[in-house]
């Protein structure tokens, strides 16, 4: 049975308290989290192969959370990652132009933490199994 704890999360949030209060809470259930509340400084402390899944804010000063994804990807492509965010459902209809897809990787604020976990957990379970997957296929 595969487990997600130990999993490498990047958090970036704008807010300190939200991301101080996810990093605690994933903490807490076994995960290895950073936080960061400057797009920027998270993208300079950005390493390869590091992280399992990023938790990026959609809306921060300085770089957006869709630039810093695609900055991210550019160093790591197979990066798992998720927006979360407080913007109302017109910010992402205007974001659709751009992104189609993006509805599909949005979590919207306020989030319940057991949500969170929920989310968080399934997310790593599925990439643990596409993990898996791949390595049986190289073994064939």
């Amino acid at each position: 049975m595969s487990t997600t704890k130990g999993k490498n999360i990047l958090i970036v949030d704008d807010d300190e308290d939200i991301a101080n209060l996810f990093k605690t809470f994933l903490e807490y259930d076994g995960y290895k989290v950073n936080a960061f509340t400057d797009p920027i400084d998270a993208l300079y402390s950005f390493r390869k192969n590091t992280y399992d899944l990023g938790l990026l804010d959609l809306k921060m000063p300085r770089m957006n959370g869709i630039i810093l994804s695609q900055k991210l990807k550019n160093i790591d492509p197979i990066l798992l990652f998720r927006f979360i965010t407080a913007a109302n459902k017109e910010y992402i209809e205007h974001l659709k132009k751009n992104n189609p897809d993006i509805e599909k990787i949005v979590i919207y604020k306020p989030i319940w933490l057991n949500e969170l976990r929920t989310k968080v957990h399934s997310l790593l379970s599925n990439q643990q199994k596409e993990d898996d997957k791949d390595k049986i296929l190289m073994l064939i």
